[in-house]
């Protein structure tokens, strides 16, 4: 959790000027104003006791700690991950990172002398996906779905609910979960995140392999996976939707149009290999449901008007 990879006394000013349920990011850079991500809108970290309400500034020793509890004093181990811009602790809880990025023959072989850190706080959020649910799965059928929305707007807080809910005892599923940055389900023993009964987990991969070898060996109805954008995951996904597998999947965009003009997407669109679009945004706060459309991009539910 939070307390676990923060200084306590940054841990305790969040607590005290924050409800911590509804905190989603902690923006940390070197010699700038901490903020914070509370409600789907950015704050500037105060401490309300001192009476000129300074902002708190973070320091490299800050960066530096918060760096050296989440790898368990071990950056090398988690290379393989900061060199991907990231680091995932055991609690689900994602840091982006930025620094000096060091080349090797053309590859990325690591990021040094690291001076901003994201850390993304998921959130489980039972029944989230109650309102859209039966345009996901209908007649007992689950339709191929994509949620897309600006980054941080609940994509995959709405996923893994739809995992739960797709997989129970009243209607078995065998989902799996492609989760290549542990977001998803969090780091292997991670038991604060709940993804379903009967829902397999393959974290860490990259998605072409993960898709390939679980397909042949864990036969699942459907899969879930996060953010799909590179042409080898929209290829995966075309390869499982090919061979009867159902697929629910995220993606960064704005809107319907904003996807359409996304490199890649515009055939899986034309195609119509997603029977059912997601529009999630922060207008009324993290999770706001847009609306869903169908695959001739039609809207078929609009709980506000867009």
């Amino acid at each position: 959790m939070l307390y676990n990879i923060l200084p306590e006394w940054l841990f305790n000013l969040i607590n005290k000027n924050f409800i911590l349920e509804y905190v989603y990011e902690i923006r940390v850079r070197i010699n700038k104003p901490i903020t914070i991500n509370y409600k789907g809108n950015y704050q500037v970290l105060v401490d309300k006791d001192n009476f000129k309400h300074p902002p708190i500034c973070a320091t490299k020793d800050l960066v530096e700690y918060i760096l050296s509890v989440s790898t368990k004093q071990s950056l090398y181990a988690f290379n393989d991950q900061i060199k991907h811009c990231y680091i995932t602790t055991d609690a689900g809880i994602r840091i982006g990172v930025c620094g000096t990025v060091v080349q090797n023959s053309g590859a990325v072989s690591t990021i040094k002398n690291i001076t901003s850190l994201n850390i993304r706080i998921s959130h489980q959020a039972l029944g989230c996906s109650e309102p859209i649910i039966n345009f996901v799965c209908a007649a007992r059928t689950v339709k191929n779905t994509l949620v897309i929305s600006p980054p941080g707007a609940g994509k995959t807080t709405l996923i893994r609910d739809l995992a739960n809910k797709l997989s129970n005892e009243k209607n078995i599923n065998n989902i799996l979960v492609v989760d290549e940055r542990f977001e998803i389900a969090g780091s292997f023993g991670n038991q604060n995140i709940e993804v379903g009964e009967f829902v397999d987990v393959i974290s860490g991969s990259n998605k072409s392999f993960a898709f390939f070898e679980a397909l042949k060996t864990m036969s699942p109805s459907v899969i879930i996976t996060d953010e799909i954008s590179e042409e080898e995951d929209i290829a995966s996904i075309k390869s499982a939707i090919k061979s009867g597998v159902k697929v629910i999947a995220t993606a960064h965009a704005e809107s319907i149009k904003d996807l359409k003009f996304k490199k890649h997407f515009d055939k899986l669109l034309e195609n119509k290999f997603f029977e059912r679009i997601i529009v999630l945004s922060t207008r009324n706060g993290v999770g706001t449901i847009e609306g869903v459309f169908d695959e001739n991009l039609r809207a078929i539910y609009v709980p506000y008007m867009l």
